[in-house]
C-alpha cells in the first residue's frame, strides 16, 4: 500500500501527461487522479522519483519516452479534462433550468 505522503500530486497540463508517459515504461506508477473544485489531479508514485523526473526534464535531460507514448499520453490528459468541461456544462445547464422552473411555479 502507498502512502499519501510518498505520492506526487500534479496538476499541470504538461507535466502530467509528461508523468504519465514515464509510467507507461516504468520510471514512476500512475496511483491515479481526483477532481477537487473543478481541478483535475493526478498522482505518482514515488514522490522522489517523479521530482527527478520532472527536474531531469527542467534541465532537457534525456529522458528516452518514444514519442508515441508521449502523445497517447497528451490524449488521455486532454480527454479527461473535456469530460470534466462537458460534466460542468451540464450540471451548470440543470442549475439554470431548475431555477427557471422555480420561477415559474414547475418542480
Amino acid at each position: 500500500m502507498i502512502k499519501i505522503n510518498n505520492l506526487h500530486m500534479e496538476k499541470d497540463k504538461i507535466l502530467c501527461p509528461l508523468l504519465l508517459a514515464a509510467s507507461f515504461n516504468g520510471f514512476v506508477k500512475f496511483e491515479g487522479s481526483h477532481i477537487q473544485d473543478g481541478v483535475l489531479y493526478w498522482y505518482f508514485s514515488t514522490k522522489d522519483k517523479s521530482k527527478k523526473f520532472i527536474d531531469k526534464f527542467a534541465t532537457k535531460t534525456e529522458q528516452h519516452i518514444p514519442a508515441k507514448d508521449l502523445f497517447e499520453a497528451i490524449g488521455t490528459f486532454w480527454k479527461q479534462i473535456n469530460q470534466l468541461k462537458e460534466e460542468k456544462a451540464r450540471y451548470e445547464t440543470h442549475k439554470v433550468l431548475k431555477m427557471k422552473n422555480k420561477e415559474y411555479g414547475k418542480s
